[in-house]
């Protein structure tokens, strides 16, 4: 699997980005930024896409708020210590019915 371009990635960012944004109403958006309506669609429709492609180019992402970011080491060393756990799990279980 190939990394993905910063257009890419950026492209991604914008899919999420308005749909989160068709998920509320631009006027809940406004008023929480402290903005108009039409400063919250002036963003979307003019400046949006080249916030999100300069963010990709330079190593950034949007992500969903309720995600968790780990530094790639720590996935690498989670995901090796899992697979490790899996292989020796069946000898982890107790019979219940014993």
């Amino acid at each position: 699997m190939s990394e993905k371009t910063p257009s890419e990635r950026a492209q991604q960012a914008q899919t999420l980005v308005l749909q989160r944004l068709a998920a509320t109403t631009q006027a809940s958006v406004a008023v929480a930024m402290g903005n108009s309506e039409a400063t919250v669609n002036r963003i979307k429709t003019e400046r949006l896409e080249d916030v999100l492609l300069l963010m990709a180019h330079l190593g950034l992402k949007v992500v969903p708020a309720e995600f968790k970011c780990v530094d790639p080491e720590a996935y690498a060393f989670l995901t090796k210590t899992h697979e490790r756990v899996m292989r020796v799990s069946p000898q982890l279980i107790w019979d219940v019915d014993a």
